[in-house]
């Protein structure tokens, strides 16, 4: 019996193997149309970039959120990673060209650091290409989620900090 269950698992670490070894380069194709068909595209204009965020929280998974609030234009996001919570505060703007970006300071175990973050958005058609500035990779652009997801969070966060 041990014999079949090795034998059987030992097939299926090859058949991943595989799989993983075939899909790295149709991945890596995937990824180069991608960023073949954002180049082409246009940068999305100041008011559709506010239109995106505006009063939008962006959903990055477990690893935290951030909520692009109108008044003010406050920026206001948590994070989680590697075991650290931390939050930050700050603002967001909109300089053009299809950017948007946020200036935060950021708290945490680690203590308080600033940092500024931007990102470009190209549209073609109904599809809005996103990468993070300056060279990151274009990827297709994910809805936001309207509304506040974020405050909660980072109320807990700082009163544990």
């Amino acid at each position: 019996m041990k014999r079949v269950v090795g034998n059987y698992l030992g097939a299926a670490f090859a058949c991943s193997v595989l799989v993983l070894a075939f899909q790295a380069p149709a991945t890596a194709k995937t990824a180069m149309k991608i960023a073949e068909q954002a180049q082409e595209a246009t940068a999305v204009p100041d008011e559709g970039v506010y239109q995106i965020y505006q009063n939008h929280s962006w959903l990055w998974g477990k690893k935290g959120a951030g909520f692009f609030a109108v008044k003010q234009r406050q920026f206001e996001s948590w994070t989680h990673d590697k075991g650290k919570s931390g939050y930050g505060d700050g603002m967001w703007f909109i300089p053009g060209g299809g950017k948007l970006c946020w200036r935060a300071q950021w708290h945490g175990s680690w203590g308080v650091k600033g940092s500024m973050t931007c990102f470009e958005h190209r549209q073609a058609g109904k599809v809005i290409y996103q990468r993070k500035a300056p060279d990151g990779d274009w990827y297709v652009f994910k809805r936001l989620k309207h509304g506040d997801y974020v405050t909660r969070k980072q109320n807990r966060i700082k009163a544990r900090l």
